[in-house]
């Protein structure tokens, strides 16, 4: 069974998703759509795509496609994935999922009552790498697991939050196995965030224009509480880059430590292993960095070694052809943007956010 997949929206990481379904066995890359007509032919050239459209209602009606990427700026993310839905068409969203829970809840009902799936492209905890350091976890390899951190890449907080926090936040959600609550301080300028403070994510990141909505912030301090009773803890704050991004987790374990970080130079994953709980600056055990099997990193018959769509795509096509619910599919694709809402929903109250959010209104909206 050929699957026909589609895109809308040609920007940046829509060639992640298009090199995707071009290397997947079974795929065929049949259509793309963007208003921008020199995105589009410059996506189509580069995957010899000839269905080209500009009305992504028309390429669902007249392509009988199978799964569709939605790349687009977050505010689109809903009418496209409602569309898709009603022409019955599986949905593989780009993060975040939407701009708020009302409307991400209206997807999720969308595609429920289509009866077609809808999943977030979460792709690193599908990688190699991040599966590896979820076996070393089970099996003890460090013991007690005692706390994850993040650090972000340097960006204002609240646009940061929409922009890469929702992966960390994956990423929480599957070491931690599952989030209970959520505990947020954040900070704009030096004083605490204040509903003054709310403005567009355009307004606040001068460097990326990216549409995430309306965001607050340019510092936050999050604490986070996982189901099984281990905590997490996630840093977003302005810097200079100077070796690279810092994103990746640091795992703490009561008999060692696991972290994983992009190389500075070529930007490809690394984990890496201390056999002890504790760091000195200069009688702490040496790092080790742990290699792999390169087969571990084949799909087909080409090496994925870095945290590209493809492993979360793949994860949607299998599901597909096995009439399952994608990893991240149903309510789980929910959590991550569930968790962009605690945050501003713990600050405002000075308290913590447990999940499932019971108000599914924007807290920054009931704010203004």
């Amino acid at each position: 069974m050929v699957l026909r997949a589609g895109i809308v929206g040609c920007g940046g990481i829509s060639r992640s998703h298009a090199t995707a379904y071009t290397n997947l066995d079974g795929v065929t890359l049949t259509a793309l759509c963007d208003i921008n007509p020199d995105a589009l032919h410059a996506r189509a050239d580069e995957h010899g795509v000839s269905s080209l459209y500009t009305d992504y209602e028309a390429m669902f009606q007249e392509e009988k496609l199978d799964v569709v990427s939605v790349c687009t700026h977050a505010p689109q993310h809903a009418p496209v994935a409602i569309a898709a839905a009603k022409s019955g068409v599986n949905v593989l969203c780009e993060k975040p999922l939407s701009i708020d829970l009302q409307s991400a809840d209206q997807m999720l009902a969308a595609c429920a009552e289509a009866g077609v799936r809808l999943a977030i492209s979460h792709q690193y905890r599908f990688t190699p790498i991040f599966q590896e350091a979820k076996a070393w976890i089970e099996s003890g390899r460090i013991g007690e697991v005692r706390s994850v951190r993040e650090v972000g890449k340097g960006r204002p907080a609240g646009f940061e939050l929409m922009e890469m926090g929702v992966h960390y936040f994956d990423e929480m959600d599957f070491f931690l196995g599952g989030i209970a609550w959520i505990h947020a301080q954040i900070t704009y300028q030096g004083h605490e965030v204040g509903a003054e403070d709310i403005m567009p994510s355009r307004q606040l990141c001068k460097t990326d224009r990216r549409d995430n909505g309306i965001v607050a912030g340019d510092t936050m301090l999050i604490h986070i509480r996982g189901q099984s009773g281990t905590y997490g803890i996630m840093e977003l704050y302005c810097r200079e880059p100077r070796q690279g991004w810092m994103m990746g987790p640091h795992i703490l374990g009561s008999e060692g430590q696991l972290m994983i970080k992009p190389n500075p130079d070529d930007g490809r994953d690394e984990m890496w292993y201390c056999p002890f709980d504790v760091s000195f600056a200069a009688h702490t055990p040496q790092w080790e960095r742990v290699r792999f099997d390169p087969e571990i990193f084949m799909i087909g018959n080409k090496p994925w070694p870095g945290r590209h769509s493809i492993w979360g795509a793949r994860d949607m096509v299998d599901a597909i052809r096995d009439n399952r619910q994608p990893e991240l599919g149903g309510a789980k694709a929910l959590t991550s943007l569930e968790c962009v809402s605690a945050v501003y929903e713990s600050h405002f109250t000075r308290a913590r956010a447990e999940l499932p959010l019971k108000d599914r209104r924007h807290p920054l909206v009931k704010r203004l």
